[in-house]
């Protein structure tokens, strides 16, 4: 029997590719075959994995291919052709799918395509003597070769659970869940737009591979769901089983559309635990015109309502798009300040990706977009935007990891843009351009540069309350842990008898680690209540999240 890989190249270490498990179980499944599975990263050395596929030797190497990997697994193929000239190289997944022969024709060491959903084209490709099946194409003698496309699966029960209970014991930090296929909507960035309709897991089997997960102590369970919240019936009927079954240490991810949630889901939402929900919500775009452009529909005060109601005990991640059509740098400015406005935990800033296949890649001339010919296919400009103003916008999203999204500036950043911008989005364009000024931008930072460049940038715009800022930063600084040392900014006057005190009535098990799990802190001025006061705060890192402690 042949010996058949399955090869993942993920983006990071921490993915596993959930694409070629379900194949994998599907197979295994429903015929005799066994299929190993190799997963490595884009991080890794193209010779190494090269090696490592050589060492499997397989007769067949079957990559799943994607915007982020197409590059390197083109590289692969190439070289393990010339080692492995007798193998059968096959690749599936989106970034060939829409455009098997071009990919076919650009690299000769692709024997096979597979087109669409892959468990039953895989299936068919293997265990039919004849290979060109529904969802299959080649090249024959420079001619391609496409017999149509296979039909989706209807009963998605049949696709078995993809994880192995060996892997479920690895306690893996990540994992990718599916209990949804297709999207109703028709955004014309998006490749989901392209296959119409939604088709569903039954609910009773979706609440039993959640108590796989619930049981296997896996920290975070992300859903693939293109949209999770359609029918609310069954989306929620999954929530409430998560809220009964709660367990501590796991987080459920969910793509949702917050502008349909009413207000039965919003009190719903308040009752659960806090971390235990996380969203990612695409906003793209608050302008008008964009959003017609794009087939996008926000409700905006609906949306604000919905979003604030849940931030206290939801973790939430908001999307914006730059690039889009009729959206120039000043437009973009408004949607950012709207999502800023959302104080979601995250704030994502993508930029537009002229993907094949989509309603926006038939646009190129009307709206004059230049864009990379290579992964990921990102815009460089359009009629709306230019060259200069999107490398602003790199050099800004790069200044809102820093000093956003890593929420290790939450007190300090809100103060300076309270008291010294009239909308966020020039704090976060000023300090990008000091960043530029400083050669800071293509060298890595460790996190206390980073608050010293924030003193630099504060000092060098003569704010005024620098004193003030002070201390909002130390406050910030010390959320982070117990500090090794401090920056030269941070001047403690802290009451060294008075910590001493505190940490002998406090039980732990010894005053070393007692030290070791605490700080105490002397402020010159109310953090916590923004008021003009002295303030002492103990703080306690015992736990994940640190607890503070007030004393007068």
């Amino acid at each position: 029997m042949n010996k058949i890989v399955l090869v993942g190249i993920n983006s990071q270490f921490i993915h596993t590719n959930l694409a070629i498990r379900y194949l994998k179980s599907y197979v295994e499944k429903y015929s005799d075959l066994k299929i190993e599975l190799y997963e490595s990263n884009i991080n890794n050395q193209v010779q190494s994995i090269i090696t490592d596929l050589f060492n499997l030797d397989a007769d067949h190497y079957i990559f799943s291919t994607y915007i982020w990997n197409k590059e390197y697994v083109f590289r692969i193929i190439k070289e393990l052709r010339k080692i492995r000239p007798d193998v059968t190289i096959t690749l599936g997944g989106p970034e060939v799918s829409y455009n098997a022969k071009e990919s076919l024709l650009e690299n000769g060491a692709i024997d096979y395509v597979l087109i669409g959903e892959g468990e039953k084209v895989l299936y068919n490709f293997l265990v039919e003597n004849d290979k060109l099946q529904r969802g299959v194409a080649t090249l024959k003698n420079g001619e391609f070769i496409y017999n149509g496309d296979e039909f989706p699966i209807e009963n998605l029960d049949t696709i078995p659970f993809p994880y192995t209970e060996n892997e479920l014991k690895e306690n893996i930090k990540i994992l990718y869940y599916e209990s949804s296929r297709g999207c109703p909507f028709s955004c014309s960035y998006c490749l989901s737009s392209i296959d119409k309709g939604v088709r569903y897991w039954s609910l009773e089997r979706v609440k039993t591979d959640l108590k796989k997960f619930l049981d296997s102590g896996v920290e975070l369970v992300k859903f693939v769901d293109r949209t999770y919240n359609l029918r609310k019936e069954r989306y929620l009927g999954i929530w409430e089983f998560l809220l009964e079954n709660y367990k501590e240490n796991v987080t459920f991810h969910f793509e949702i559309n917050a502008n349909i949630f009413d207000d039965e889901i919003i009190e719903f939402l308040k009752k659960v635990p806090e971390g235990y929900f996380q969203f990612e919500i695409g906003v793209q775009s608050i302008n008008k015109d964009t959003m017609n452009s794009i087939n996008r529909r926000n409700l905006l005060e609906r949306l604000r309502y919905n979003i604030k109601a849940i931030s206290k005990n939801v973790h939430l991640h908001v999307d914006l798009i730059a690039g889009l059509p009729h959206d120039t740098y000043e437009t973009f400015k408004d949607s950012f300040d709207y999502v800023y406005d959302l104080d979601a935990e995250m704030i994502q800033l993508g930029f537009l990706k002229i993907l094949s296949g989509t309603k926006i890649s038939k646009e190129i001339e009307e709206y004059d977009y230049k864009y990379m010919e290579f992964p990921p296919y990102e815009i460089l400009s359009n009629c709306f935007i230019n060259y200069t103003e999107l490398v602003k916008m790199k050099n800004l999203e790069k200044m809102l990891d820093f000093y956003y999204n890593s929420e290790k500036f939450k007190n300090s950043v809100k103060y300076i843009i309270d008291n010294h911008y009239d909308r966020p989005f020039t704090f976060f364009e000023e300090i990008a351009e000091y960043y530029e000024k400083n050669n800071l931008l293509g060298v890595g930072h460790k996190i206390v540069a980073i608050f010293n460049h924030l003193v630099k940038f504060y000092k060098e715009k003569n704010f005024i309350g620098k004193d003030i800022f002070i201390e909002y930063l130390k406050l910030d600084y010390l959320l982070l842990g117990k500090p090794g040392a401090y920056p030269e900014w941070f001047i403690s006057k802290k009451d060294k008898e008075k910590y001493n005190e505190i940490v002998v009535e406090k039980n732990f098990s010894s005053t070393r680690e007692a030290y070791k799990k605490t700080e105490f802190e002397k402020f010159e001025y109310d953090v916590l209540n923004h008021r003009v006061d002295t303030i002492e705060i103990f703080f306690n890192y015992s736990n994940k999240k640190p607890k503070l402690e007030i004393f007068k």
